[in-house]
């Protein structure tokens, strides 16, 4: 059983209502050992700003953090951590951001394509849909390549939006660009997240199985896994999907981060992973 969800959202992202409290007990519910609140961060186009992203922000869920730890002692691990939005966009900012904070798990994320939201980008139009693709690519290559962080959130989150136009953009069709992040991450000894929000609407998460054999390929090894939950309802969804297919693509267990620093936590039945 996958026991640690480090992709949760509580009342401190602005598009999440959630309470810590409800997030903890529902967690521990479930059974999960660790959890990670990683709240958004978002950098914007240059000619952009968002009063809610600063550090005041951080501040207030770090002493959310802190309490929520007191009251569930030795009943949850629960881990202070952040998903940055395109910290490419403001490089020098976003570094700041790290090390004004002691955090113990850093998702880098890439929700926007030309200042715009993924979401709000037209995938009827086969040109637009090329190249908004090619764009994401861009971004994502970028981030793995140059920025401090632990792990790479929802990998092909483009599938999420196109596919709720009816026109899927599966980077699939993109198999050495892809190659050429998975591989990035891997010689930057950094994690690849496997997102399981997608498997509430679809039948796979982000990424699916085969971007994912692609990162063992090219010697990626860490590998998180994360709900990206906005609901405590949504908390740990699919995990039981993950272990097998972890299994199959040639990981023998998962990661999770504190303090910054790894620890490898490998799946307990001997008899599910072969290799």
């Amino acid at each position: 059983m996958i026991n640690a969800d480090l992709h949760i959202h509580s009342m401190m992202s602005p598009d999440s209502r959630e309470d810590i409290d409800s997030i903890c007990l529902k967690a521990m519910e479930l059974g999960l050992k660790t959890i990670a609140i990683s709240d958004h961060y978002e950098f914007y186009w240059p000619d952009r700003h968002h009063d809610v992203f600063n550090p005041k922000h951080v501040e207030e869920e770090q002493k959310i953090i802190e309490k929520a730890r007191i009251r569930y002692n030795g009943e949850l691990n629960i881990l202070f951590a952040i998903e940055i939005g395109q910290p490419h966009f403001d490089y020098h900012n976003s570094l700041k951001l790290i090390s004004s904070f002691d955090f113990d798990f850093i998702l880098a994320s890439f929700h926007k394509v030309g200042g715009s939201d993924l979401m709000s980008h037209d995938y009827v139009d086969v040109e637009d849909r090329k190249k908004t693709l090619s764009a994401y690519l861009d971004g994502l290559l970028v981030m793995a390549s140059l920025f401090d962080f632990d792990s790479l959130a929802h990998l092909d989150l483009i599938k999420r939006y196109s596919l709720k136009a009816g026109h899927i953009e599966r980077i699939e069709d993109e198999e050495e660009r892809v190659r050429r992040i998975l591989r990035a991450l891997a010689m930057r000894g950094k994690a690849l997240e496997i997102n399981t929000s997608l498997l509430r609407d679809y039948d796979e998460p982000m990424p699916g199985e085969k971007v994912l054999s692609w990162f063992r390929e090219e010697g990626g090894c860490m590998i998180t896994v994360g709900s990206d939950a906005h609901k405590a309802d949504h908390i740990a969804y699919g995990f039981d999907r993950i272990e097998e297919m972890l299994c199959r693509c040639g990981f023998d267990g998962y990661y999770i981060y504190e303090g910054r620093k790894k620890k490898f936590i490998g799946f307990e039945r001997e008899d599910l992973c072969l290799n």
